[in-house]
């Protein structure tokens, strides 16, 4: 993505306006070395127009909860079949970090809906918190 002062290229708020983000995410991503340092031209940064489908990547990749090392290996590796494996990869390593998430979840929502309406007198009392309690004393 080289620019040039002749080329076509775009100001930073036109990259942040055809991305849909704020300049300020494309300056972040920038300095966590998503991609190069834009070219400065007269003291401004200047985008090769390609920079849009790489910030659209970001913003995918941040919402399916890749971390930003993670996107910048997607966008540093190889291509092709490399990192169609990558990929997978790392969709396979999200997809069990969302499963965990999701039985932690069910769990949590478990005992929040049999201790919503229990019998217990007080929370001091209830039989969910002196197990929490156990399971404290059993990992020290």
């Amino acid at each position: 993505m080289a620019v040039t002062a002749d080329s076509a290229s775009l100001s930073i708020g036109q990259a942040a306006a055809r991305a849909g983000m704020r300049a300020s995410a494309i300056r972040y991503y920038e300095a966590a070395g998503l991609f190069p340092p834009a070219v400065r031209v007269g003291g401004k940064r200047r985008y090769d127009p390609q920079i849009t489908d790489v910030l659209l990547l970001i913003r995918f990749s941040q919402r399916l909860g890749f971390t930003l090392t993670e996107i910048r290996r997607l966008l540093k590796d190889p291509s092709g079949q490399r990192q169609k494996a990558l990929w997978r990869e790392l969709v396979d390593t999200k997809l069990r970090e969302i499963n965990a998430l999701i039985r932690s979840a069910k769990g949590v929502q478990r005992v929040l809906r049999e201790t919503r309406d229990c019998d217990c007198v007080t929370l001091t009392s209830c039989c969910y918190l002196r197990d929490e309690s156990k399971l404290v004393s059993a990992r020290d």
